[in-house]
């Protein structure tokens, strides 16, 4: 009876496990692989709570074993906040700006700051259990992968550091602002001189190589044995993970910083483009399913939640759309967002270059809305060429990807 007792309850805990899984989003668009898909919530959302932590917020939000975790960019302050009231827990000053977004694992959370310094805090407290000396400021937002700390520096490195104690294990001279992802055995990431590398996680040796010949602000997504990533000039690839060649590529016509996402339930990849539109692919050979209505310049990563995609606009709109791109529900935000949402077990939060850090939860009353809107034809790159014109004005504040 006991035996039968114990094999049921691991049959239960394998049932749940992907659900647990999805519990916490922990780093950068959710995990390792960059996939952003979170748990389901059903629109219309309500304000569950909002918060206003005195300065910009450029990275977006993570939330680990209970805990929200929010970057208060030029605060210099990374704090940690209870995610159902917003109640500070504590918080940790740098000496220099937080832009990237932070990665947590193993009871610490890793943050990388513009003083040119990595820290390794403990996550109860906020005490640093190491730091690394980058001698660079740090836009890519660190990869925990393996064991492993991965971040690029804005002046030309690459590194490759033990979460454990903080002992740099490799190195590669390449700049990079965009943030690396995993899968594989193999960590993938773009440079600004637009080379986009393969690498061997544990011992840095390249494993392949492609020249775009444009650089890349875009993070990859690993999914499914392939690479995908968009270079800034608005051609997103398909990579084979293991060997490098090129499945498909498409040019989208609009400059990229986002990272694509995808929804594993129907292999369909999402990506929102300065043109205002999110695209829909087919991840397998590349053909464009739909493109949504115009919303605004979109310089975030869209977030997978059941049915539904949730993302935002730079101008301020948090929008949700359903599977063929219909509209769902809008919820204008007080001030232009650079933050990806991120989705826990029953909450979407997300930051404001305001300072606002606001989460939503569905309404008591939610059913699943009537989309209001069917998707837009497929747009040409000159649609939406005021509001490019707007975010040239802008992307000298903030344009590569979080």
């Amino acid at each position: 009876m006991k035996k039968i007792a114990v094999a049921g309850l691991l049959a239960m805990m394998l049932l749940l496990a992907p659900a647990l899984a999805l519990a916490d989003w922990p780093q950068a668009k959710h995990d390792a692989q960059h996939t952003s898909v979170g748990t389901a919530l059903t629109p219309p959302l309500t304000v569950d709570w909002q918060k206003n932590i005195g300065g910009e917020v450029v990275s977006s939000p993570i939330i680990y074993n209970g805990t929200l975790f929010v970057a208060n960019g030029n605060g210099k302050k990374l704090l940690a906040l209870d995610p159902g009231s917003g109640g500070q827990l504590w918080e940790f000053p740098a000496y220099g700006s937080i832009e990237s977004t932070p990665a947590a694992a193993n009871s610490s959370v890793v943050v990388c700051s513009y003083d040119g310094f990595v820290y390794r805090l403990d996550i109860s407290s906020g005490t640093i259990r190491w730091k690394f000396d980058a001698k660079s400021g740090m836009f890519s937002s660190p990869l925990v992968y393996e064991g492993l700390v991965y971040v690029g520096t804005d002046d030309g490195k690459f590194y490759a550091l033990s979460l454990e104690n903080g002992t740099c294990l490799w190195s590669m001279p390449n700049a990079t602002q965009s943030s690396p992802a995993g899968g594989d055995g193999k960590v993938y990431v773009g440079t600004i001189d637009g080379i986009f590398h393969a690498l061997d996680a544990a011992s840095g040796g390249e494993a392949w190589r492609y020249d775009a010949k444009d650089s890349f602000h875009s993070s990859p997504l690993f999914y499914n044995g392939t690479v995908y990533v968009a270079s800034r000039n608005g051609t997103l690839y398909a990579f084979d993970a293991s060997g490098g060649g090129v499945r498909w590529a498409h040019d989208m016509g609009y400059n990229v910083d986002a990272t694509p996402s995808v929804d594993p339930a129907t292999g369909t990849l999402y990506l929102g483009t300065y043109g205002g539109r999110v695209f829909a692919f087919n991840a397998s050979d590349g053909g464009l399913e739909w493109a949504s209505a115009f919303y605004g310049p979109i310089y975030q990563s869209v977030a997978v939640s059941g049915n539904v995609l949730y993302g935002a606009t730079q101008d301020g709109k948090l929008f949700a759309l359903d599977r063929s791109g219909a509209t769902l529900w809008t919820y204008g935000l007080p001030g232009s967002a650079f933050a990806s949402p991120a989705i826990d077990g029953g909450r979407l939060y997300m930051a404001t270059m305001g300072g606002d850090v606001i989460t939503f939860k569905e309404s008591p009353s939610a059913t699943a809305p009537v989309p209001t809107a069917s998707p837009a034809p497929v747009p040409t790159p000159f649609t939406g060429i005021i509001a490019c014109a707007l975010i040239i004005i802008t992307a000298g504040l903030c344009h590569r990807s979080r």
